[in-house]
């Protein structure tokens, strides 16, 4: 009985001692500069958000907090490169609804499980999209553009930087019963390069990294695909206002690898919430076309898990087959 009673309480020792490290560890972070890995092209509305946070998180955490932009396979590469990062808080993700969720039912053989290689540490904001002509094509609706595509099966094309886009391309064929071409991009802004350039006819994307292109008279929006109509083009209807009930929207938010300590997800968070709270950062960040959300870690488990369901069932109803 007096071994079994001192080894429990040589066990109980010895877990307080990791305890009392790991919790002195947590404390002394962060004592290096910190890496943010975007796993989209430099300069989407994506990148540009994530580095006005990665600004006040610098300020904040008194460490740099530096980009690193992991381009592949629409977000696939970037995700999978921070999975297998070290759990010690010194590696965020910025994931969004497709890189987070989408991706894991639109490519074959998915290395990554989003819900158990993360955790969610606080959303960063959501975003709706627009569907974007030339300004120099004919299409002047939503319902001229269907028209043509239906006239012209498979000889209209639509561009993607990103799989938020190509779902939201996808989901526009389903939804209108038409057949325009995918084709695929680096990043956002070379699909916009190409269409101001009438070098395809429809991109789908966010309308903050769009509105210079906009406003200089290169690109017209048919209809957003938000549920009211956008802030930043409040002249703009919306898909269901323009004939087709389709709506797109998603979010970007930060994740770090699973297991890495509770203290650090929870300091992040806190920090990453107040950030999003103060108005010149929101300012800037509804300048790249995100809605900036106060949403921390126990909330945005949340919304990830049901969305994660939410894209599997909408991927599946649009009828696209993984690549």
């Amino acid at each position: 009985m007096k071994k079994i009673t001192k080894r429990l309480m040589l066990v109980s020792a010895m877990a307080c001692a990791i305890l009392g490290a790991t919790n002195s560890w947590a404390q002394a972070w962060p004592n290096k500069p910190i890496r943010m890995v975007v796993p989209l092209a430099p300069g989407g509305g994506t990148d540009i958000a994530s580095r006005v946070v990665a600004n006040y998180l610098s300020e904040a955490l008194g460490q740099q907090v530096i980009i690193e932009n992991k381009l592949g396979a629409n977000g696939v590469v970037g995700v999978d490169f921070a999975s297998k990062a070290a759990p010690d808080g010194y590696t965020i993700l910025v994931g969004s609804t497709t890189t987070m969720a989408a991706n894991n039912f639109m490519y074959k053989n998915p290395t990554v499980d989003p819900l158990k290689d993360f955790l969610p540490v606080s959303i960063l904001g959501t975003i709706e999209f627009a569907m974007l002509v030339p300004a120099s094509s004919n299409y002047n609706s939503l319902k001229d553009l269907i028209g043509a595509a239906k006239a012209n099966p498979g000889k209209l094309s639509y561009g993607f930087g990103s799989s938020a886009a190509l779902l939201c391309g996808e989901m526009f064929n389903a939804a209108a019963g038409i057949q325009i071409v995918k084709v695929p991009y680096k990043g956002t802004p070379q699909s916009l390069i190409d269409l101001a350039a009438d070098r395809i006819q429809l991109v789908c994307e966010p309308l903050g990294p769009s509105l210079p292109l906009i406003k200089s008279g290169k690109l017209r929006p048919l209809a957003v695909t938000s549920v009211n109509r956008h802030g930043l083009a409040p002249e703009v209807p919306t898909m269901a206002e323009a004939g087709l009930p389709m709506e797109h929207a998603t979010w970007a938010g930060f994740f770090v690898p699973a297991k890495t300590p509770k203290e650090i997800v929870t300091r992040l968070s806190n920090e990453i919430v107040k950030i999003m709270g103060r108005a010149d950062a929101q300012e800037k960040i509804r300048e790249t076309g995100f809605i900036p959300r106060q949403i921390g870690s126990d909330e945005f488990g949340a919304v990830h898990r049901n969305d994660y369901s939410r894209m599997e069932r909408i991927i599946k109803q649009a009828g696209i087959t993984p690549d």
